[in-house]
């Protein structure tokens, strides 16, 4: 993580079932603490007559905040295992959750383990991972004989077009490596012999 990291887009779900004990994961791409507080809460209505509601959440660019519960379970063989699975998939802005509904067997410490952790691994196989990556944006107006030009060396900059607005020109808006926008900008200044003048929109991830 730095420049890039990896999350789950959206929502998705699993499910396993262990010894008549269902586990139900449900995944989500969060923004802040208080994602968690809601989205847990949420399960625990929708829910009421579950046993557990466990969760592992990691927070930050670069994946520095983590979190996460067992509910009543034995210490660390739902939340911890699960959020070492979100670890090693390098995720962040991510939340899992899993329910379990107890099916009056006890599965001891191991089989808590392995089904807490696999009923994730069912939500993961079913989820979108995006990776998203630090890009500068910046935006500037050009002529309609030259646009044609830039478009041409877009993929040599690693950059692509957010927007474009036709008019008397054609003002576009974009994102490329910060490692790139340098390059990026001496590219247009050769080519319109310093007439574009370009403002730059900051940095974020995309």
């Amino acid at each position: 993580m730095g420049n890039n990291y990896f999350t789950v887009e959206g929502e998705a779900t699993g499910e396993i079932t262990e010894k008549k004990s269902r586990f139900i994961c449900n995944l989500y791409h969060i923004g802040s603490e208080e994602d968690i507080i809601r989205y847990t809460e949420a399960l625990r209505k929708t829910h009421f007559k579950a046993r557990h509601v466990c969760y592992a959440a990691i927070l930050g660019d670069s994946g520095d905040i983590l979190k996460y519960s067992d509910d009543g379970e034995p210490s660390g063989t739902a939340g911890r295992p699960m959020l070492d699975i979100l670890k090693g998939r390098q995720l962040t802005y991510t939340l899992a959750c899993v329910t379990r509904y107890f099916g009056g067997v006890l599965l001891g410490t191991g089989g808590l383990v392995r089904a807490y952790s696999d009923a994730l691994q069912d939500g993961l196989h079913n989820a979108t991972i995006v990776e998203k990556q630090l890009k500068k944006r910046i935006a500037f107006a050009i002529d309609y004989q030259t646009i044609g030009k830039i478009k041409y060396k877009l993929d040599d900059h690693e950059a692509v077009i957010l927007s474009e607005e036709y008019g008397s020109e054609v003002n576009i808006t974009l994102a490329l490596p910060e490692d790139n926008y340098p390059g990026f900008i001496e590219f247009l200044t050769e080519l319109s012999n310093g007439r574009i003048n370009h403002t730059d929109l900051g940095s974020s991830f995309i």
